[in-house]
């Protein structure tokens, strides 16, 4: 099979392919106790303001400000898609290319096949007779429950060879409408004569609405100035009771709306038709040309109409090839008076990008693909500058606000390369979906791997979410039954929790719904894919300050959808340490938020509540949570400290004291004082850096002790002597040192700047005392090297080195000798063990 890729020189022309093919419009004050050898279990600090914030474990080690930080780098979880449903049509045959079009509103799906032959007319008529090349069909399938199925095979009220019936299609609740570029009826307007192929190529376009389960043709839609070659039906689409055809031959010169449309000196410059309802009557009511359209010049024309979409008063009509650049506009409505808006380009237009084939919108929101745009950037917002990848594609989307339309995000695939044609849009809400029919990995279903590239154009489909204005990809979604040449993603469709892909070229012989997708014998069939995002878990977190020492404590359990079927038989409790009796009380609330109240029993340690995923959990549509299966929708909840002990230790005297700088700025140790009954900590007036070392047992720590807090302490002793070394010398650090500085335990010169075993920042001091103890909460790394087996000793020193005003700036701060022992450095160890 030939594999079509787009280039520059023949980009005017795919765009022709891409018309016969379909467009489709889519729709995160000290008090220590008495003094003692040994590390000693007591309250908090009264006058420091309350006790620290406890821990978050997973791992153990993170507190909740270090988790804080981590999940802000982390990229956002992909969203648990799962191929609900393999579409293939009822009368499967070769080149029908059923899938060149899908639409999705509610719980139905339709879908396009411009290939296919037979010879019937209206609904439901009789597949058998293949003798009418390309007159095409579309097909109706209807979600009941968890399950699809067909409810109705349509076709056109005059079928004949070539219509491509099909190529196009979209949906508004109960009405289908049907474009068929290759029709070609003479006749002009709603329901007038389809017998007069005098105008070939013309295009026309098809309602129908249902009553029930029963669909019927309602409205055979024509343009007011039919001509041959137009392609009327180029694109569709409908909200409500209005319907846009786009019609990108059109030739008129006209600009704006309603003018004379029948000067046609301006080949291909595009044009679109609104047609509103009244009752069960349709009537064409603007006429739209774009306000700067220019028709012919060399090859190069406008394509004005090549996409359409519509969303209650505000269409969106694309021009690919608008000054070679691309646009699209935007037009509002006001009853009958419809205003041109905004005319959107892409940010860094550049030629032969094909900005505005494909759009899509979805209330203040637009999105815009450009199939030819050639930069290497992935993701969002990436770099667009590197047009090393030719016709890689990208999308754009744009905001409404107060009017204004403004450029939001910049879409790329994440995996980029050359000629996957990233182009194909849907939205729906704060959802987008990208297709690239032509991308070429081999993986199978969701988030599989994207670069083996061994299945050339079988096709991907890319899912970005938004959270407040931030956009991110959070799913990869590939075919079940991935296949070269397929084009699985050529065209998406969106509605609420449901995707669709159309794979116009996908060759199974398989019928209807969910059949055998291994057999590849039957070329260009084509079939679609249902993907659905089921329920999941969205958080479960602490609804109580932790650690804790209450008898119970709750959690908030919140979903992504309303889900019914939540129990005590859905959690489980996970608990470490000395911790004995947990049990779970009680389940409350719903249908999206739960609380659960949980039992800490007896003990110290940890505990979690985890969520199971047993397929009882289940939404609306009876979708389990996690989509079908056991395990996919597990979920770890936060965990809790409950009742942890503390240990405080204080500095011991013989080891703790101030080493001096030999010389400024030599960064060795001259001098030293391990006796007085303070350290110090700034310069002398020499610019020489004092550093002081502190000392702390640690090793009394039961050695399996899992720490969940630690809280540095040191009181000044009088005033600062010069400047406060505080407003001067920058930040206060803690590095941390396990067993010791140096060659041993004891104070020495090569403590200045010696390293350890376990070296490190352990923590920043605050700058502002409280009742003249400063204090550090040890992070992440300074909780880790707390020695459970030996001593533990911090060096403190100020970032910057010295101030150079020759003048001794420095803070005294009460020692390890200081008599009155509740006046000592101290370290407060918070600890549970397993």
């Amino acid at each position: 099979m030939l594999r079509i890729r787009m280039t520059r020189l023949f980009f005017p022309v795919l765009w022709v392919l891409v018309l016969l093919v379909g467009v489709i419009p889519v729709q995160a004050q000290t008090q220590p106790p008495n003094a003692s050898p040994t590390p000693q279990v007591g309250t908090p600090y009264p006058n420091d303001g309350g006790q620290p914030q406890g821990a978050n474990l997973t791992p153990e080690t993170l507190n909740a400000e270090d988790r804080a930080q981590v999940e802000e780098l982390l990229p956002e979880a992909a969203l648990p898609y799962f191929q609900h449903t393999y579409v293939k049509a009822s009368n499967t045959d070769a080149a029908d290319v059923f899938g060149t079009s899908v639409a999705l509103s509610g719980d139905t799906l339709v879908v396009g096949a411009p290939g296919e032959a037979s010879d019937a007319t209206g609904v439901n008529g009789a597949q058998g007779r293949n003798v009418a090349k390309n007159a095409g069909a579309v097909y109706v399938f209807v979600r009941n429950g968890n399950g699809w199925s067909q409810q109705a095979y349509l076709k056109a009220s005059n079928a004949e060879k070539g219509d491509s019936f099909g190529g196009s299609v979209a949906i508004s609740g109960d009405t289908i409408v049907v474009s068929a570029i290759g029709e070609d009826s003479i006749s002009m307007g709603v329901n007038s004569d389809q017998s007069n192929n005098a105008r070939p190529n013309s295009g026309a376009v098809y309602v129908f609405v249902r009553n029930g389960t029963t669909w019927s043709q309602q409205a055979y839609l024509k343009a007011s100035n039919t001509d041959e070659g137009d392609a009327f039906g180029g694109s569709v689409a409908i909200s409500g009771n209005t319907i846009l055809v786009g019609a990108p031959r059109e030739d008129s010169s006209a600009k704006g709306l309603n003018g004379d449309p029948w000067d046609n000196s301006a080949e291909d410059s595009g044009a679109a038709y609104i047609f509103t309802r009244s009752g069960g009557t349709w009537t064409q009511q603007v006429y739209v040309k774009s306000s700067d359209s220019y028709g012919a010049f060399d090859f190069y024309s406008d394509l004005f109409g090549t996409s359409a979409a519509i969303s209650d008063n505000t269409i969106v009509v694309g021009a690919p090839w608008s000054k070679e650049l691309g646009a699209a506009y935007i037009f509002v409505g006001s009853g009958s008076t419809w205003t041109e808006q905004a005319k959107l380009t892409a940010p860094r237009p550049d030629y032969g990008d094909g900005f505005g084939g494909l759009v899509g919108i979805s209330g203040d929101s637009v999105v815009v693909s450009a199939a030819g745009e050639d930069s290497a950037a992935t993701g969002v917002n990436g770099d667009a500058t590197d047009d090393s990848l030719t016709d890689a594609g990208a999308a754009y989307v744009f905001v409404r606000s107060n009017g204004i339309w403004k450029h939001q995000a910049y879409l790329k695939a994440s995996n980029t390369e050359t000629y996957d044609l990233f182009q194909s849009v849907a939205i729906s809400g704060d959802t987008v979906v990208v297709g690239a029919g032509y991308e070429d990995s081999e993986s199978t279903g969701p988030n599989g791997d994207q670069a083996n590239n061994l299945a050339l154009s079988s096709g991907a489909m890319y899912v970005f979410r938004r959270n407040g204005t931030t956009w991110s990809q959070r799913a990869y979604l590939k075919a079940s039954n991935t296949n070269q040449y397929d084009n699985f993603g050529d065209r998406v469709a969106v509605s609420g929790n449901l995707i669709v892909a159309g794979a116009r070229n996908e060759a199974s012989h398989a019928r209807g719904l969910n059949g055998d997708d291994a057999d590849n014998s039957m070329y260009s069939a084509g079939a679609a894919y249902v993907f659905e995002l089921p329920p999941y878990a969205a958080s479960l977190k602490r609804a109580d300050p932790s650690p804790t020492t209450a008898a119970s404590v709750g959690y908030t359990l919140t979903f992504s959808e309303d889900v019914t079927g939540v129990d005590a038989s859905d959690f489980t409790l996970v608990a470490s340490g000395q911790i004995n009796g947990e049990s779970l009380v009680s389940v409350s609330g719903g249908p999206k938020i739960y609380n659960i109240s949980v039992s800490t029993g007896s003990g110290s340690g940890s505990l979690r509540l985890n969520l199971v995923d047993n397929d009882s959990i289940v939404n609306a549509t009876a979708t389990p949570l996690g989509g079908p299966g056991l395990d996919n929708g597990y979920l770890f909840g936060e965990i809790y400290i409950v009742r942890p002990s503390t240990a405080i230790f204080f500095s011991k005297a013989p080891q703790d004291g101030w080493v001096l700088e030999s010389a400024e700025p030599s960064q060795t140790g001259g001098w030293l004082n391990s006796s007085a009954t303070t350290f110090r900590l700034g310069d002398d007036e020499s610019n020489k850096q004092y550093r002081s070392i502190l000392h702390f047992a640690t090793g009394l720590l039961p050695d399996a002790a899992v720490i969940t807090n630690a809280t540095l302490k040191i009181r000044r002793a009088g005033l600062p002597h010069g400047i406060d070394p505080f407003t001067s010398f920058g930040d206060l650090r803690a590095e941390s040192g396990a067993p010791f500085f140096g060659s041993q335990s004891s104070l020495e010169l090569s403590d200045f700047n010696a390293g350890s075993s376990a070296p490190g920042v352990a923590g920043l001091f605050d700058p502002v005392p409280v009742n003249n103890w400063y204090s550090a909460t040890l992070g992440n790394s300074g909780k880790t090297s707390i020695n459970r087996i030996g001593p533990t000793q911090y060096r403190l020193r100020f970032v910057t080195d010295d101030n150079n005003n020759d003048i001794a700036d420095f803070a005294g701060f009460y020692s390890g000798n200081f008599a009155t022992q509740s006046l000592q450095p101290t370290l407060v160890v918070e600890y549970y063990v397993p």
